[in-house]
């Protein structure tokens, strides 16, 4: 398949046009976004597989500004703390000043996502847990990349030293519910090309290591 670049304005790929050009995005556009294009998207997302059908995922979408500001204090503060006690890369660490600004800017991103999933409703082991809200989650970018929208997958609020207890506190989020993940979402700034992936024999074994 050749590859193109992604554009903003756009017609619905095909599956396999949207998995080969998927890319995390972390500048977005003040646009907000129609309630029809979130429902569309979250709709996708409900579509996904799950440990024994439980269906577990919860989704909490912000949108008021004033809301993503008081979330933000907890996750950068972690956030934060984690880079100053990190050793990396130059290139690494260029990945993670745009992470950063991103974060800094989560009250102008159109909306953020936090997927969860109810411990009630599904297995209690935790990996299936998780195996039953990240299909969900790739479903939720894809269809959004689908329909011109960007998403960056994130693990803000999702632990105990990445925010999390103080994220639910502000939510109201019950305690048999755990956030697996923070999606950024919203319309590019600009085109992007597909992601750069190493080849497909460096990860393939058949049969055997």
């Amino acid at each position: 398949m050749p590859k193109k670049a992604v554009s903003l304005v756009q017609r619905e790929l095909t599956l396999l046009e949207g998995i080969n050009s998927l890319r995390s995005i972390r500048e977005f556009k003040l646009n907000p976004i129609p309630k029809e294009v979130l429902d569309k998207i979250l709709e996708a997302a409900t579509k996904a597989a799950s440990g024994s059908n439980t269906q577990p995922w919860e989704f909490i979408v912000i949108q008021d500004p004033n809301v993503k500001a008081r979330l933000k204090g907890p996750m950068l503060e972690t956030w934060m703390k984690r880079l100053a006690a990190s050793n990396m890369s130059s290139r690494m660490r260029k990945v993670y000043d745009d992470a950063t600004e991103m974060l800094r800017n989560t009250e102008k991103v159109p909306a953020i996502v936090y997927c969860c999933f109810d411990r009630n409703k599904s297995s209690k082991s935790e990996e299936v847990q998780y195996a039953s809200i990240l299909p969900s989650v790739q479903n939720l970018m894809l269809a959004a990349h689908a329909l011109g929208l960007g998403t960056c997958l994130t693990v803000h609020g999702s632990t105990s030293t990445r925010g999390e207890p103080e994220v639910k506190k502000i939510l109201g989020v019950p305690d048999h519910v755990k956030i697996a993940c923070l999606v950024y979402l919203g319309y590019p700034t600009r085109e992007y090309g597909p992601p750069r992936r190493r080849p497909l024999k460096n990860y393939v074994h058949y049969d055997a290591w």
